[in-house]
């Protein structure tokens, strides 16, 4: 008998986490859900309680991510998928970009992922390999202005990225990422009118992303034909880079 999938997801409760949550449980995965909230998940609880396990998590902190993945290996099993969806943004010009900003679009974005690849990996390693799938952002590789602090950390995470796919090949385990263009969730609803026009005016298929859009893309780089894929970076933008 093939043993259940396992899959840890973080920033679950976003937008973009609810969608690849949902889209890995329909796969059959076993899904462990990391983030601070799950108010968003409970509609996921009643179908797929046996395959859904709720964590509360804070990247931020090595400690909470590395006991909650021991949790889950025992309680689930190794986790052979790591999707690192949990982040923010906020818009703001250099002069006002205060170190406590700063702090938490690295913080959050950048080092959130780097503490979830780090407490995973061994375990892939003995399962004999396994996937990440990173989420950055256009922005972390055609960065906008009063983007510095944020266009800095989803550049970190392309970076982190591209490293680990050349350390982790021979461990057969595969690190990718994604790069939604805008994409109206909750979170990216709040920001001002203005940047989103502008966002939108340069994607030439004339519509926002969506979260399936990229739950999509995910779920390809987890798939068998995703495998060969490594230390890339996916990016479901309606065309903007070509804008």
């Amino acid at each position: 008998m093939t043993e259940p999938r396992v899959a840890i997801v973080t920033g679950a409760a976003g937008g973009l986490g609810h969608a690849t949550t949902q889209a890995l449980l329909e796969q059959g995965y076993r899904v462990a859900a990391f983030d601070l909230s799950h108010e968003s998940l409970t509609d996921l609880m009643g179908e797929h309680r046996d395959s859904l396990r709720l964590e509360e998590v804070d990247v931020t902190s090595a400690e909470s991510v590395e006991n909650s993945v021991s949790l889950v290996s025992k309680d689930l099993g190794t986790p052979t998928a790591l999707v690192n969806i949990a982040g923010t943004n906020r818009i703001a010009p250099l002069t006002e970009t205060t170190d406590e900003l700063w702090d938490l679009l690295i913080d959050l974005n950048l080092k959130g992922t780097f503490h979830c690849c780090r407490a995973v990996v061994p375990r892939m390693r003995e399962a004999g390999g396994g996937r990440i799938v990173n989420t950055t952002s256009n922005m972390g590789m055609r960065p906008e202005a009063q983007q510095v602090a944020y266009a800095s950390s989803k550049a970190g995470v392309v970076g982190l990225t591209r490293s680990l796919a050349l350390e982790l090949a021979p461990d057969n385990i595969t690190v990718n990422a994604v790069a939604p263009v805008m994409t109206l969730t909750k979170r990216v609803a709040g920001l001002p009118e203005w940047w989103k026009d502008l966002q939108l005016s340069k994607i030439p298929l004339g519509r926002y992303g969506t979260v399936e859009d990229t739950a999509a893309t995910v779920m390809f780089l987890l798939s068998e034909g995703g495998a060969f894929f490594t230390g890339q970076v996916l990016s479901p933008n309606g065309g903007d880079f070509m804008s």
